[in-house]
């Protein structure tokens, strides 16, 4: 089996979680068959003292 991975960044105004669901979700218009995901980094933007973008890159792997 081979496994091929993709880099993606996700984005969310909810949380952190619903940013690497929103990568997975974008990965899987394109490619089918996603057997994991790695979070790389997690960021935010902050607008006046509060966070109000989450941000996660992450790997997502699948097979071809």
């Amino acid at each position: 089996m081979q496994i091929k991975v993709m880099e993606m960044v996700g984005e969310s105004r909810e949380g952190w979680r619903s940013a690497v669901q929103s990568a997975v979700s974008e990965a899987s218009r394109s490619v089918q068959n996603i057997v994991g995901v790695e979070v790389v980094n997690f960021t935010a933007n902050v607008d006046n003292g509060k966070v109000v973008d989450y941000r996660a890159n992450v790997k997502i792997a699948h097979t071809s």
